[in-house]
């Protein structure tokens, strides 16, 4: 017996979020917020940014659910850049602590795991219009954009701390 595309999409969703809950957990306050360059994200502005686009997907798969074919008002932005829109997402989050930004990282999570109790299989082919995403794109698709993007932010995270960031002490 295969298991249900939902499982599946949870399942993925849980292990991806396991490894990165496992790179991070080590990580204190200090680590979290230095950059490795000036122009360059902390390893909290990527957890932030997972945070928007998980909110993001979260927004955009309700009204997938809600709407028959719905267009993400982000199509209707003639100039839509999506390192300008992850930018402008990161810095509403620069306020956030390293703890502030775990916890939205888990709340976002969960949300988007309660939303996968709602979610009827069939439901998994409607269609929608999304910039990033696709148009069309499928609820299916949009539902696995977190896992598959988590693993690039966890790379890049995972190559901060190989690294090893300078330490805040240090004078330059």
């Amino acid at each position: 017996m295969s298991r249900s595309p939902i499982s599946e999409i949870r399942q993925k969703l849980q292990e991806s979020r396991r490894h990165t809950l496992q790179l991070i957990d080590a990580i204190d306050a200090e680590v979290a917020i230095q950059r490795p360059r000036p122009d360059a994200w902390s390893i909290k502005d990527h957890i932030t940014h997972l945070v928007a686009v998980e909110e993001s997907v979260i927004h955009f798969a309700h009204r997938i659910l809600d709407e028959d074919c719905p267009i993400s008002p982000l199509c209707h932005d003639v100039a839509f850049n999506q390192d300008v829109w992850n930018n402008r997402e990161v810095a509403e989050r620069a306020g956030y602590t390293w703890t502030e930004a775990r916890c939205a990282l888990d709340a976002t999570r969960q949300e988007l795991l309660t939303l996968l109790d709602h979610i009827p299989p069939e439901a998994l082919d409607r269609l929608g219009s999304h910039p990033v995403w696709g148009t069309p794109v499928t609820l299916g698709s949009v539902l696995r954009v977190p896992y598959r993007h988590e693993r690039g932010h966890r790379d890049e995270i995972a190559a901060l701390v190989t690294v090893g960031l300078p330490s805040p002490n240090l004078q330059p």
